[in-house]
């Protein structure tokens, strides 16, 4: 039974970490990207537009992480016998 409370305890905790991450940092950073590339026009900026670019990407991803481990936890596969 004490496998219970920790299994909501984990639950919780990521999806406080997931909306953390699409709400806030995620939409952070997409408003730096949009900026990075609207002055992307010269030279020296495209290293910004980059540079956002891969963050965006790299919250994208641990976004789809914490999803899959959130419905790992709600739906586990059923153990072999």
């Amino acid at each position: 039974m004490q496998n219970i409370p920790t299994k909501g305890q984990k639950l919780r905790e990521l999806k406080r970490k997931l909306r953390e991450l699409e709400e806030v940092k995620l939409k952070e950073a997409l408003a730096r990207y949009g900026e990075a590339f609207q002055d992307s026009s010269s030279p020296g900026e495209s290293a910004a537009w980059e540079l956002a670019d891969e963050e965006v990407s790299v919250l994208r991803a641990m976004v789809a992480e914490i999803k899959v481990e959130i419905k790992n936890l709600e739906r586990p596969l059923p153990k072999s016998k």
